[in-house]
């Protein structure tokens, strides 16, 4: 009699399903390892997860870096009326990653975010600048030319210090011009408690609440920056914002003091001053 040699293998099937998992897992690893490694555009690099723009932004008309360019430097068109310094923008302007431009500065913590965004972006982080500034050379001096902008007395092009840029090839972050993060924290001033309107202590409203400009609304225990807007700038000039990190040190800081971990924590996000620009990130 013809035997029959098949084997019956109850466990087929639970080889099969395995093995479709195995597949399954694979083409997920496979899809976040295409997401991961997606390439940043080609005016930012790859840092860590993120992506941080390679230049000092420059805040234009365009958005691809065309048009007009706003700033307080000699070329550059003061920042519009419907781009106000609260950032409650009517007409938007955008922040560009550029080579050979002057970077954009006296701007606002508020007018900077909203470029950065209008752009598809935000703005950086402290500890992603940090680790997008780890590298770059600081050897103590300025010649000038090549080494980063610390003591020439004014802001140069993007780039055109060619050896300050970092492991990352992110340009310019120690010296030329100092740049907003996105953190704040408590500022040097007297902590403020509330002192309801008409209660007739001196002084109750600009203790207690920001200026016109800012909507005067309430600052409840915050400590103010150290340096709040100027009259000038803010009409009251009495925001009592608290403080904004900014890294980097700027184009007359001197031999020493610019660097990779220099670090200010006395302007309040209502500053426009000349030292002043940003970056952003995605």
């Amino acid at each position: 009699m013809k035997s029959n040699n098949k084997i019956n293998i109850p466990w087929r099937g639970t080889l099969i399903l395995l093995a479709i998992l195995v597949l399954a897992v694979g083409y997920l690893n496979y899809a976040k390892a295409v997401v991961v490694s997606t390439p940043c555009t080609a005016d930012m690099v790859p840092v860590g997860a993120s992506c941080v723009d390679k230049y000092e932004a420059s805040v234009w008309s365009d958005p691809n870096g065309l048009g007009i360019q706003f700033g307080v430097f000699t070329g550059q068109t003061a920042y519009p009326l419907t781009f106000p310094p609260n950032g409650n923008w009517t007409v938007p302007l955008y922040a560009v990653s550029k080579a050979g431009i002057l970077p954009s500065t006296g701007l606002t913590w508020f007018q900077a975010q909203q470029a950065c965004a209008l752009s598809g972006k935000s703005l950086i982080p402290y500890d992603e600048w940090l680790m997008a500034a780890a590298g770059t050379p600081d050897p103590g001096r300025d010649n000038l030319t090549t080494d980063c902008n610390i003591n020439s007395g004014v802001a140069v092009p993007s780039r055109s210090r060619t050896d300050c840029v970092s492991n990352w090839g992110v340009h310019d972050t120690m010296g030329n011009v100092m740049e907003w993060t996105t953190d704040w924290v408590q500022g040097t001033g007297t902590n403020s408690t509330w002192l309801p309107t008409g209660s007739g202590l001196p002084g109750a409203l600009p203790q207690n609440m920001t200026s016109l400009v800012y909507g005067q609304d309430f600052m409840r225990h915050v400590n103010p920056a150290n340096v709040q807007a100027t009259p000038v700038q803010d009409l009251q000039g009495t925001t009592q914002f608290p403080a904004v990190l900014i890294p980097g040190g700027f184009f007359g800081g001197g031999m020493v003091l610019p660097g990779v971990f220099a670090l200010r924590a006395d302007f309040a996000p209502s500053v426009q001053d000349v030292r002043v620009g940003f970056r952003c990130a995605r």
